[in-house]
């Protein structure tokens, strides 16, 4: 398996202290290379505002990992897999939520599914990952999603824009 990282240090590996002053830190990603052969991900920086409506105690995405080519639980190959790395004060992170913003191919918002969470608090408390998923196909195109992570009581995360490269769109 081969894991590319993004070390996305979206200000990212937060301390406790960090976390206890409430204080979120500003994001700030730094994008992988691109690999012709082989689908790829890259992340885009958020705006200077991007955490500026953070609640404290809500979730903060920390950075963003890449995984390809993953054998499934099914024994299906997943050809790219963003996994979200983040932090939860509260421990009540339910949602991961993904719209579309941009592609080459033919998605649509149907095929973006949010997914649910269900990490122990104590692990998100101290920082978890949300894996996602998706399988290229055959043909060459890109898809441009837009992530946060939401609270049980509505807080949302920093957004995080992250485009799929399949088979060197």
């Amino acid at each position: 398996m081969r894991l590319a990282v993004l070390s996305a240090s979206f200000g990212l590996l937060l301390s406790s202290a960090a976390i206890a002053a409430d204080a979120p830190a500003v994001p700030e990603v730094q994008l992988i290379p691109q690999d012709n052969a082989n689908p790829g991900l890259t992340v885009k920086t958020p705006s200077p505002g991007a955490t500026a409506n953070l609640v404290p105690g809500g979730p903060i995405l920390q950075s963003v990992t890449l995984r390809t080519n993953v054998r499934g639980g099914r024994g299906n190959v997943i050809d790219v897999v963003p996994d979200f790395h983040f932090v939860a004060p509260n421990g009540n992170a339910i949602i991961i939520h993904r719209e579309l913003v941009d592609t080459s191919g033919a998605i649509s918002q149907t095929d973006i599914p949010d997914a649910t969470i269900r990490i122990p608090a104590a692990a998100q408390k101290k920082g978890a990952v949300q894996s996602g998923g998706w399988t290229c196909g055959k043909n060459q195109y890109y898809v441009t999603i837009r992530a946060f992570i939401m609270d049980a009581e509505g807080n949302r995360s920093n957004p995080v824009e992250y485009t799929i490269h399949c088979n060197g769109g």
